[in-house]
């Protein structure tokens, strides 16, 4: 092994760091507040744009840069497929960025960073996505249809941080995320969210089919909705659904119908489309 790759190998245990590869993720979190890049590998090909690209911006950005020959990456990628619980995969085409796990954001501090009434903000709350790939594809929707902000379950995510960046095409890092403990940690986390929520005159939606039992929560189809000014959207995985402190404390229960008969929910990715795009529907400002 080269003193090269073994120095990126201690800088990734030292730290605690990640990969991201391709020129879509590395360019996302160098424009991103949300990120710590600690280093940046190329490939030494200076025809390539993309490598000239990054290699400007992580200038810019006062961002450590090395250069690896082919040979070089072809074997930083097969050491760290053996040594590292992920893989370095095939398509980086020459862009690496070694950063540090990111650091989310409590739900105060994601309210704190919108605008305050009476401006528009918009926030997705997602439990029960396990599939990184999928929180990806939601992620996407979400940030490309203008949703300011998104909720998750407190979790590890490790190394498919890298994973869900690349399904996001880069928007995971620019959209703000915060986290509330999981049940384990804190039985009324979901229920105080809720109440912070409501305290920040937020209106609170639950995507589902129906109310809960003995609930006079009101049910209505996605195209009879108008969504509030300050709106949360809830969305639940497709075992497990919305819990019940989040569908017992909604103030209104959202059903996307269907139009031929199917007895099973929408993914989750795909509710978090359907769902944002009618509130980008709704707010949109003709030019």
């Amino acid at each position: 092994m080269s003193n090269k790759i073994d120095s990126i190998l201690c800088q990734i245990d030292a730290s605690d760091a990640i990969i991201f590869e391709g020129t879509i993720s590395v360019l996302s979190v160098l424009s991103s507040d949300n990120s710590k890049i600690l280093k940046i590998i190329l490939k030494q090909d200076p025809e390539n744009r993309n490598i000239q690209k990054v290699l400007k911006s992580a200038k810019e950005k006062n961002i450590e840069t090395e250069f690896f020959s082919s040979e070089e990456l072809e074997e930083l990628g097969k050491v760290i497929s053996d040594t590292k619980p992920y893989n370095l995969g095939r398509t980086h085409g020459g862009i690496i960025a070694v950063i540090l796990k990111r650091e989310f954001i409590s739900p105060l501090e994601l309210i704190n960073k919108l605008p305050k009434n009476p401006s528009r903000a918009t926030i997705a709350i997602i439990e029960g996505i396990e599939d990184p790939y999928n929180l990806g594809y939601a992620a996407r929707a979400l940030y490309t249809q203008g949703i300011d902000g998104l909720i998750i379950p407190e979790r590890d995510f490790g190394f498919s941080e890298s994973i869900i960046e690349k399904a996001s095409t880069g928007t995971f890092y620019k959209m703000p995320v915060a986290v509330f403990p999981n049940s384990s940690k804190d039985e009324n986390a979901k229920i105080n969210l809720i109440d912070l929520l409501k305290k920040e005159k937020y209106k609170i939606y639950c995507i589902d089919k129906k109310a809960p039992a003995n609930s006079k929560i009101k049910v209505n189809d996605i195209f009879d909705v108008k969504f509030n000014e300050r709106t949360v959207f809830i969305i639940g995985g497709e075992k497990r659904g919305i819990s019940k402190d989040f569908l017992n404390n909604a103030d209104e229960i959202v059903r996307i119908p269907y139009a031929k008969n199917f007895s099973h929910s929408l993914a989750a990715q795909t509710a978090a489309t359907v769902i944002s795009y009618e509130i980008h529907r709704q707010t949109r400002v003709k030019l």
